[in-house]
């Protein structure tokens, strides 16, 4: 099915972001908003700390690559020796200083917006949600229907509202429109659902929740 543009699949979070129907032009830095917020951050990531998060894994090699040679030109080893110790100290030293530098990213965000995480979610919620469950089921009722489109929207972004009046009466019709779409993977939920049900209710039984 083609791309459904009001949702946006979050690069290193792997989450999905569900925009507002009918959102203004803002929707789209609302969302990035959201997507900071998501990997930790309480504004926009700091401009330095963007080109190393797009290394991503690459950066385990480099530091591999950089200490093995440190130790190849300064250690008094074999040759065989300062390899062995330079990609070992080097898988450490991409551990400890990828953490402290997303630290202080995390640490200057925090200090320059003046705002929690919990705070910019709550800012952005009226343009840009986390979609969580919503988005599996919005994907298979509009690849079985993409006329739905728009009842479809609406119902998702209903859904996705964290303390919303209505958001499990939408819950609700979305699944009954998955249902159609996917009985075997409704049915495999709701049974899911059921044991999980059955799990808590026999803990409470034996007073250990």
């Amino acid at each position: 099915m083609a791309e459904i543009r009001w949702l946006v699949r979050t690069r290193r979070s792997e989450q999905t972001i569900i925009t507002a129907p009918d959102a203004p032009v803002e929707v789209g830095a609302a969302a990035e908003q959201l997507e900071a917020a998501l990997d930790g951050f309480s504004g926009r990531k700091p401009a330095w700390f963007r080109p190393l998060e797009r290394l991503g894994y690459w950066w385990y090699p480099i530091c591999m690559v950089a200490t093995t040679a440190a130790f190849v030109v300064a250690a008094p080893n074999s040759l065989g020796m300062n390899i062995a110790y330079g990609l070992g100290f080097g898988v450490t030293a991409a551990v400890v200083t990828g953490a402290i530098l997303a630290s202080i990213a995390h640490l200057q965000v925090r200090l320059t917006s003046g705002r929690t995480v919990e705070e910019t979610v709550k800012e952005v919620a009226a343009l840009a949600r986390r979609a969580g469950g919503v988005a599996d089921r919005v994907e298979a009722v509009l690849a079985w229907d993409p006329a739905l489109e728009r009842e479809v929207h609406l119902l998702a972004w209903r859904a996705a509202e964290v303390d919303g009046p209505d958001r499990s009466a939408a819950d609700r019709e979305l699944d009954e429109l998955w249902k159609q779409a996917d009985p075997v993977a409704a049915a495999n939920r709701e049974a899911k659902i059921r044991e999980i049900e059955e799990g808590l209710a026999a803990l409470r039984r034996e007073g250990n929740l």
